[in-house]
């Protein structure tokens, strides 16, 4: 189901992200993250034919995670995480830790791969 260039595109953004968590830059990172989630959801959506809104791509999560109860919860989980971690850097509520990039750019992977794999 999924494309090659949608797969490209997702693991740019994630390459992108690791770049700029070696630059010390976490915030734009986890923008990038964020974007790596945005991507899929909305490609996933379009091709499932759901309606969404670009600015709360929960629904969509929701829809995915309602395939699968087991990995649907862990999707969500990896979600919110992920979505929101960004906000946590550029507010101050996120003390970084040694090895937090790597552990969120594998959270973000397994959502990506989650999603897809859900929404076959």
């Amino acid at each position: 189901m999924q494309s090659h260039k949608e797969l490209k595109t997702a693991q740019d953004y994630l390459d992108a992200a690791d770049r700029e968590f070696e630059n010390a830059d976490a915030l734009a990172a986890t923008e990038l993250l964020r974007a790596a989630l945005t991507h899929t959801l909305t490609q996933v959506a379009v091709e499932k034919g759901w309606s969404y809104d670009d600015t709360d791509l929960y629904p969509v999560v929701k829809k995915l995670a309602e395939r699968d109860e087991q990995q649907g919860d862990i999707l969500l989980g990896e979600f919110l995480a992920a979505y929101h971690y960004p906000d946590k850097v550029h507010y101050g509520r996120f003390v970084w830790q040694d090895g937090d990039s790597h552990r969120m750019l594998r959270v973000v992977r397994g959502f990506i791969e989650r999603a897809w794999k859900l929404a076959e």
